[in-house]
């Protein structure tokens, strides 16, 4: 079953997506960062080892110091035993088209979701992680 991490430097988006995402599966570990650094740093410890899971990632862009663009950049570069546990959405209140078509240029991001998230769009994302 796979997990959910958010990175939003919204602590309340965050807890609102957690309240959404474990209504419909309460069993689910769901973690929450609103410093796409710390964020960024779990990941690569985490998800290399032998009990590494896979995880949806909720991704939002703007966000100071490092970007949703800035976080993509970055785990391009991460080895590609930890990529393959993730499927990464964008999660943002940006309507911009050009947001939306760079996310759906970016070869890890699997949608663009726009806030807020719905239950129904985590079933969803849930149905295509267990394909």
């Amino acid at each position: 079953m796979p997990g959910f991490i958010v990175i939003d430097d919204d602590p309340v988006n965050n807890k609102i997506c957690s309240i959404i995402i474990q209504r419909l599966y309460p069993e689910i570990e769901i973690l929450s960062f609103t410093d796409p650094e710390v964020a960024l740093t779990h990941i690569e410890h985490v998800h290399q080892g032998e009990n590494a899971h896979n995880t949806i990632l909720l991704l939002d862009i703007n966000m100071p110091v490092l970007s949703g663009w800035d976080v993509l950049e970055h785990f391009k570069h991460l080895p590609q035993k930890i990529q393959s546990h993730f499927r990464i959405y964008i999660l943002s209140s940006s309507v911009d088209v050009y947001d939306k078509r760079r996310a759906g240029d970016n070869e890890f991001v699997r949608g663009y979701i726009e806030k807020p998230l719905t239950l129904q769009r985590v079933e969803e994302l849930f149905a295509e992680a267990n394909k």
